[in-house]
């Protein structure tokens, strides 16, 4: 009777795999997608998915991210419709034997030679990256990672086999624009890791801004107000220059790193980014990234700044401006990333300037030539695929382009309650030319009515809601996960129950 009730009360709602004889091509009066395809699901059912990949024999791995408290799951879906559970396994009940346990989110997922990559936050929600069997064994490839704040460790990529097999993966910022505020003591990080902060790679002169916020915490024994300085926890007001981190025992946040596929050789491949989401990397070595721009939000908070997709240069260590460029690579001080002043005045200052000496800190301004696509304010630019080089999408038109995943809003929290302006961004598939110095960005996958599905009274159950992921599978076809609906209260992200979805787009027979 308690192994039953567990199992009833447990969790969430389960995935469930649509046989391909059943599969229904979406009418394009829900959804348009490219002539020639259909576009139809696969997988349904699921809750809070976040990445998904594919192995060499065609299983698609998926995972649900463990959103707003849930426990992550790692699921094997092969091609015959059979699903395995790799995280928990099959067996395992949590509150009797708790085990080894891993907390959401899930950032990102890569199989390669029969290891499951995975990266996610520990119980004390420190990044960690653990690579899994398929019968549910684990080890540690990377922990101790900065993940305590607003972004954990994100999207993980291994080069084709052309390239020296590393495992590449991201990692956010703590904060929304370098300083921490009443936005992330909402959110509930701040009193939970009281010391947490943006981690610069290298060491920092600031420019002495010192940022007021009203103390949460006020009362006859503590001051009405606190004054914080950048890259520094919530209170901090008396620094001027932060000293380098002592890399790899302390890591950067808002970095790219890359490490061998076993752990160990851990290396920063770009850091001054702020909540890169996508990860892929082509035959030539090159690494790809996506970053979400900053938000209307917090203490120092920014307008208009877009997300972004860059291609490194291949030197370590390159910086890409975050806090003090928007993610277009222009500085923050221009007047469109400026916020209405009654937001920015409590904070003591008119209006948004860098915070870092970059002459003192011998920093160049970042590189425009890096950033090849940007993408509209509030996007949500996610995870993201090449078009392959063979078959059923290699046609001239998409010959080297790259199809990119963007979720959508975070809106009310990313504005401050300011309502997101139709048509609404993100909530798409969209293509990219990376070929050229600047790429173009068509629309792929998007709902005909634009927005996400549940707020539409037609396909609703069909219609794309919040695209994550985005995969060729080696059958040649595109695949799309979508996490499903989401809302956001205090800064914290509500996955609905069995919302999420697996589609596929074929060749139209």
């Amino acid at each position: 009777m308690l192994v039953s009730g567990l199992l009833a009360g447990g969790c969430a709602t389960l995935p469930i795999f649509v046989p391909q004889a059943a599969r229904q091509t979406i009418d394009r009066r829900i959804t348009e997608y490219p002539d020639g395809f259909n576009l139809k699901l696969c997988v349904t059912n699921l809750t809070g998915a976040t990445g998904f990949c594919f192995d060499e024999i065609g299983n698609a791995i998926v995972a649900e991210g463990g959103i707003d408290g849930r426990d992550p799951r790692i699921w094997i879906f092969k091609p015959d419709g059979t699903r395995i559970s790799v995280y928990p396994v099959e067996t395992r009940i949590p509150i009797v034997n708790p085990g080894f346990r891993i907390y959401g989110p899930v950032g990102g997922i890569v199989e390669s030679k029969g290891t499951i990559y995975v990266s996610h936050r520990d119980s004390h929600d420190m990044g960690v990256i653990t690579a899994f069997t398929y019968t549910g064994e684990h080890r540690t490839i990377v922990a101790g990672l900065p993940a305590q704040g607003d972004f954990g460790v994100t999207d993980l990529a291994i080069p084709p086999a052309s390239v020296e097999p590393r495992l590449y993966f991201g990692v956010g910022a703590a904060t929304n624009s370098g300083v921490v505020g009443l936005d992330n003591w909402a959110e509930g990080w701040v009193r939970k890791h009281r010391q947490a902060c943006d981690l610069a790679y290298q060491a920092l002169d600031l420019l002495g801004f010192r940022f007021d916020v009203v103390n949460p915490e006020s009362s006859i024994f503590a001051p009405n107000s606190l004054v914080t300085v950048p890259f520094a926890p919530l209170g901090t007001s008396d620094l001027i220059r932060i000293p380098q981190v002592e890399f790899p025992v302390q890591k950067p946040s808002g970095a790219i790193y890359s490490c061998a596929l076993d752990g160990g050789d851990l290396k920063v491949e770009a850091w001054g980014v702020r909540d890169p989401e996508g990860l892929t990397i082509d035959t030539f070595g090159q690494i790809y990234l996506t970053d979400r721009g900053m938000e209307l939000r917090g203490t120092r908070p920014i307008d208009n700044d877009p997300d972004a997709l860059y291609q490194l240069n291949g030197f370590g260590g390159t910086w890409l401006g975050s806090p003090d460029y928007s993610r277009s690579l222009e500085p923050i001080y221009l007047g469109k990333y400026q916020p209405p002043s009654w937001m920015i005045i409590p904070s003591g200052y008119p209006n948004v300037r860098f915070v870092i000496d970059h002459e003192e800190s011998k920093l160049r301004a970042p590189d425009a030539n890096l950033l090849k696509a940007q993408f509209p304010w509030q996007s949500g630019a996610g995870k993201m695929a090449f078009i392959p080089a063979s078959g059923p999408f290699h046609t001239p038109k998409f010959e080297g382009q790259m199809l990119v995943a963007l979720w959508g809003d975070h809106a009310p929290f990313s504005t401050t309650g300011r309502p997101i302006p139709d048509p609404r961004p993100g909530y798409r598939i969209v293509r990219v030319d990376v070929t050229g110095h600047y790429g173009q960005v068509v629309d792929f996958i998007y709902n005909t009515n634009g927005g996400p599905a549940s707020k539409h009274s037609e396909g609703r159950d069909e219609g794309v809601e919040r695209p994550v992921d985005v995969k060729f599978g080696p059958d040649g076809n595109l695949y799309v996960l979508d996490f499903g609906q989401a809302t956001f209260k205090h800064g914290h992200l509500k996955a609905e129950n069995g919302t999420g979805k697996l589609y596929i787009l074929e060749p139209a027979k």
